[in-house]
């Protein structure tokens, strides 16, 4: 990989794993309903930061990051169409919003990490 951190499994994991819990929780929660589409993007943002703080280079950031933010959030938007929270439009505009968001997180992470 060449000095470049790689994306783990555990961070695929912990944004499912968030981003399937919001939206559980909108069934439950009229608040957290209401504020999903903020939870949305501000999960992938956050785990892209804290990801982009291990120094993954920034073309690796962007890529990577995206993947990372995308991939979370389609499932998550997929849970949520299944259970009839949202119409099936914002599968790609909800997925595609939380990868820039991942991406802009890794970026700033990837600019505060130490430097070796």
């Amino acid at each position: 990989m060449s000095g470049r951190a790689p994306m783990p499994f555990g961070w695929y994991v912990l944004s499912v794993v968030l981003q399937c819990a919001h939206v559980l929780g909108a069934t439950v929660s009229q608040g957290v309903g209401n504020l999903a589409g903020i939870w949305g993007v501000t999960i992938p943002l956050i785990v892209g930061l804290l990801w982009g703080r291990s120094g993954p280079g920034k073309g690796n950031a962007v890529k990577q990051g995206f993947l990372v933010g995308f991939v979370p959030a389609l499932i998550g938007l997929l849970l949520a169409v299944a259970l009839g929270q949202v119409e099936p439009f914002l599968l790609a505009a909800g997925s595609a919003s939380s990868g820039v968001a991942a991406v802009i997180g890794a970026l700033i992470g990837n600019a505060l990490a130490p430097k070796k």
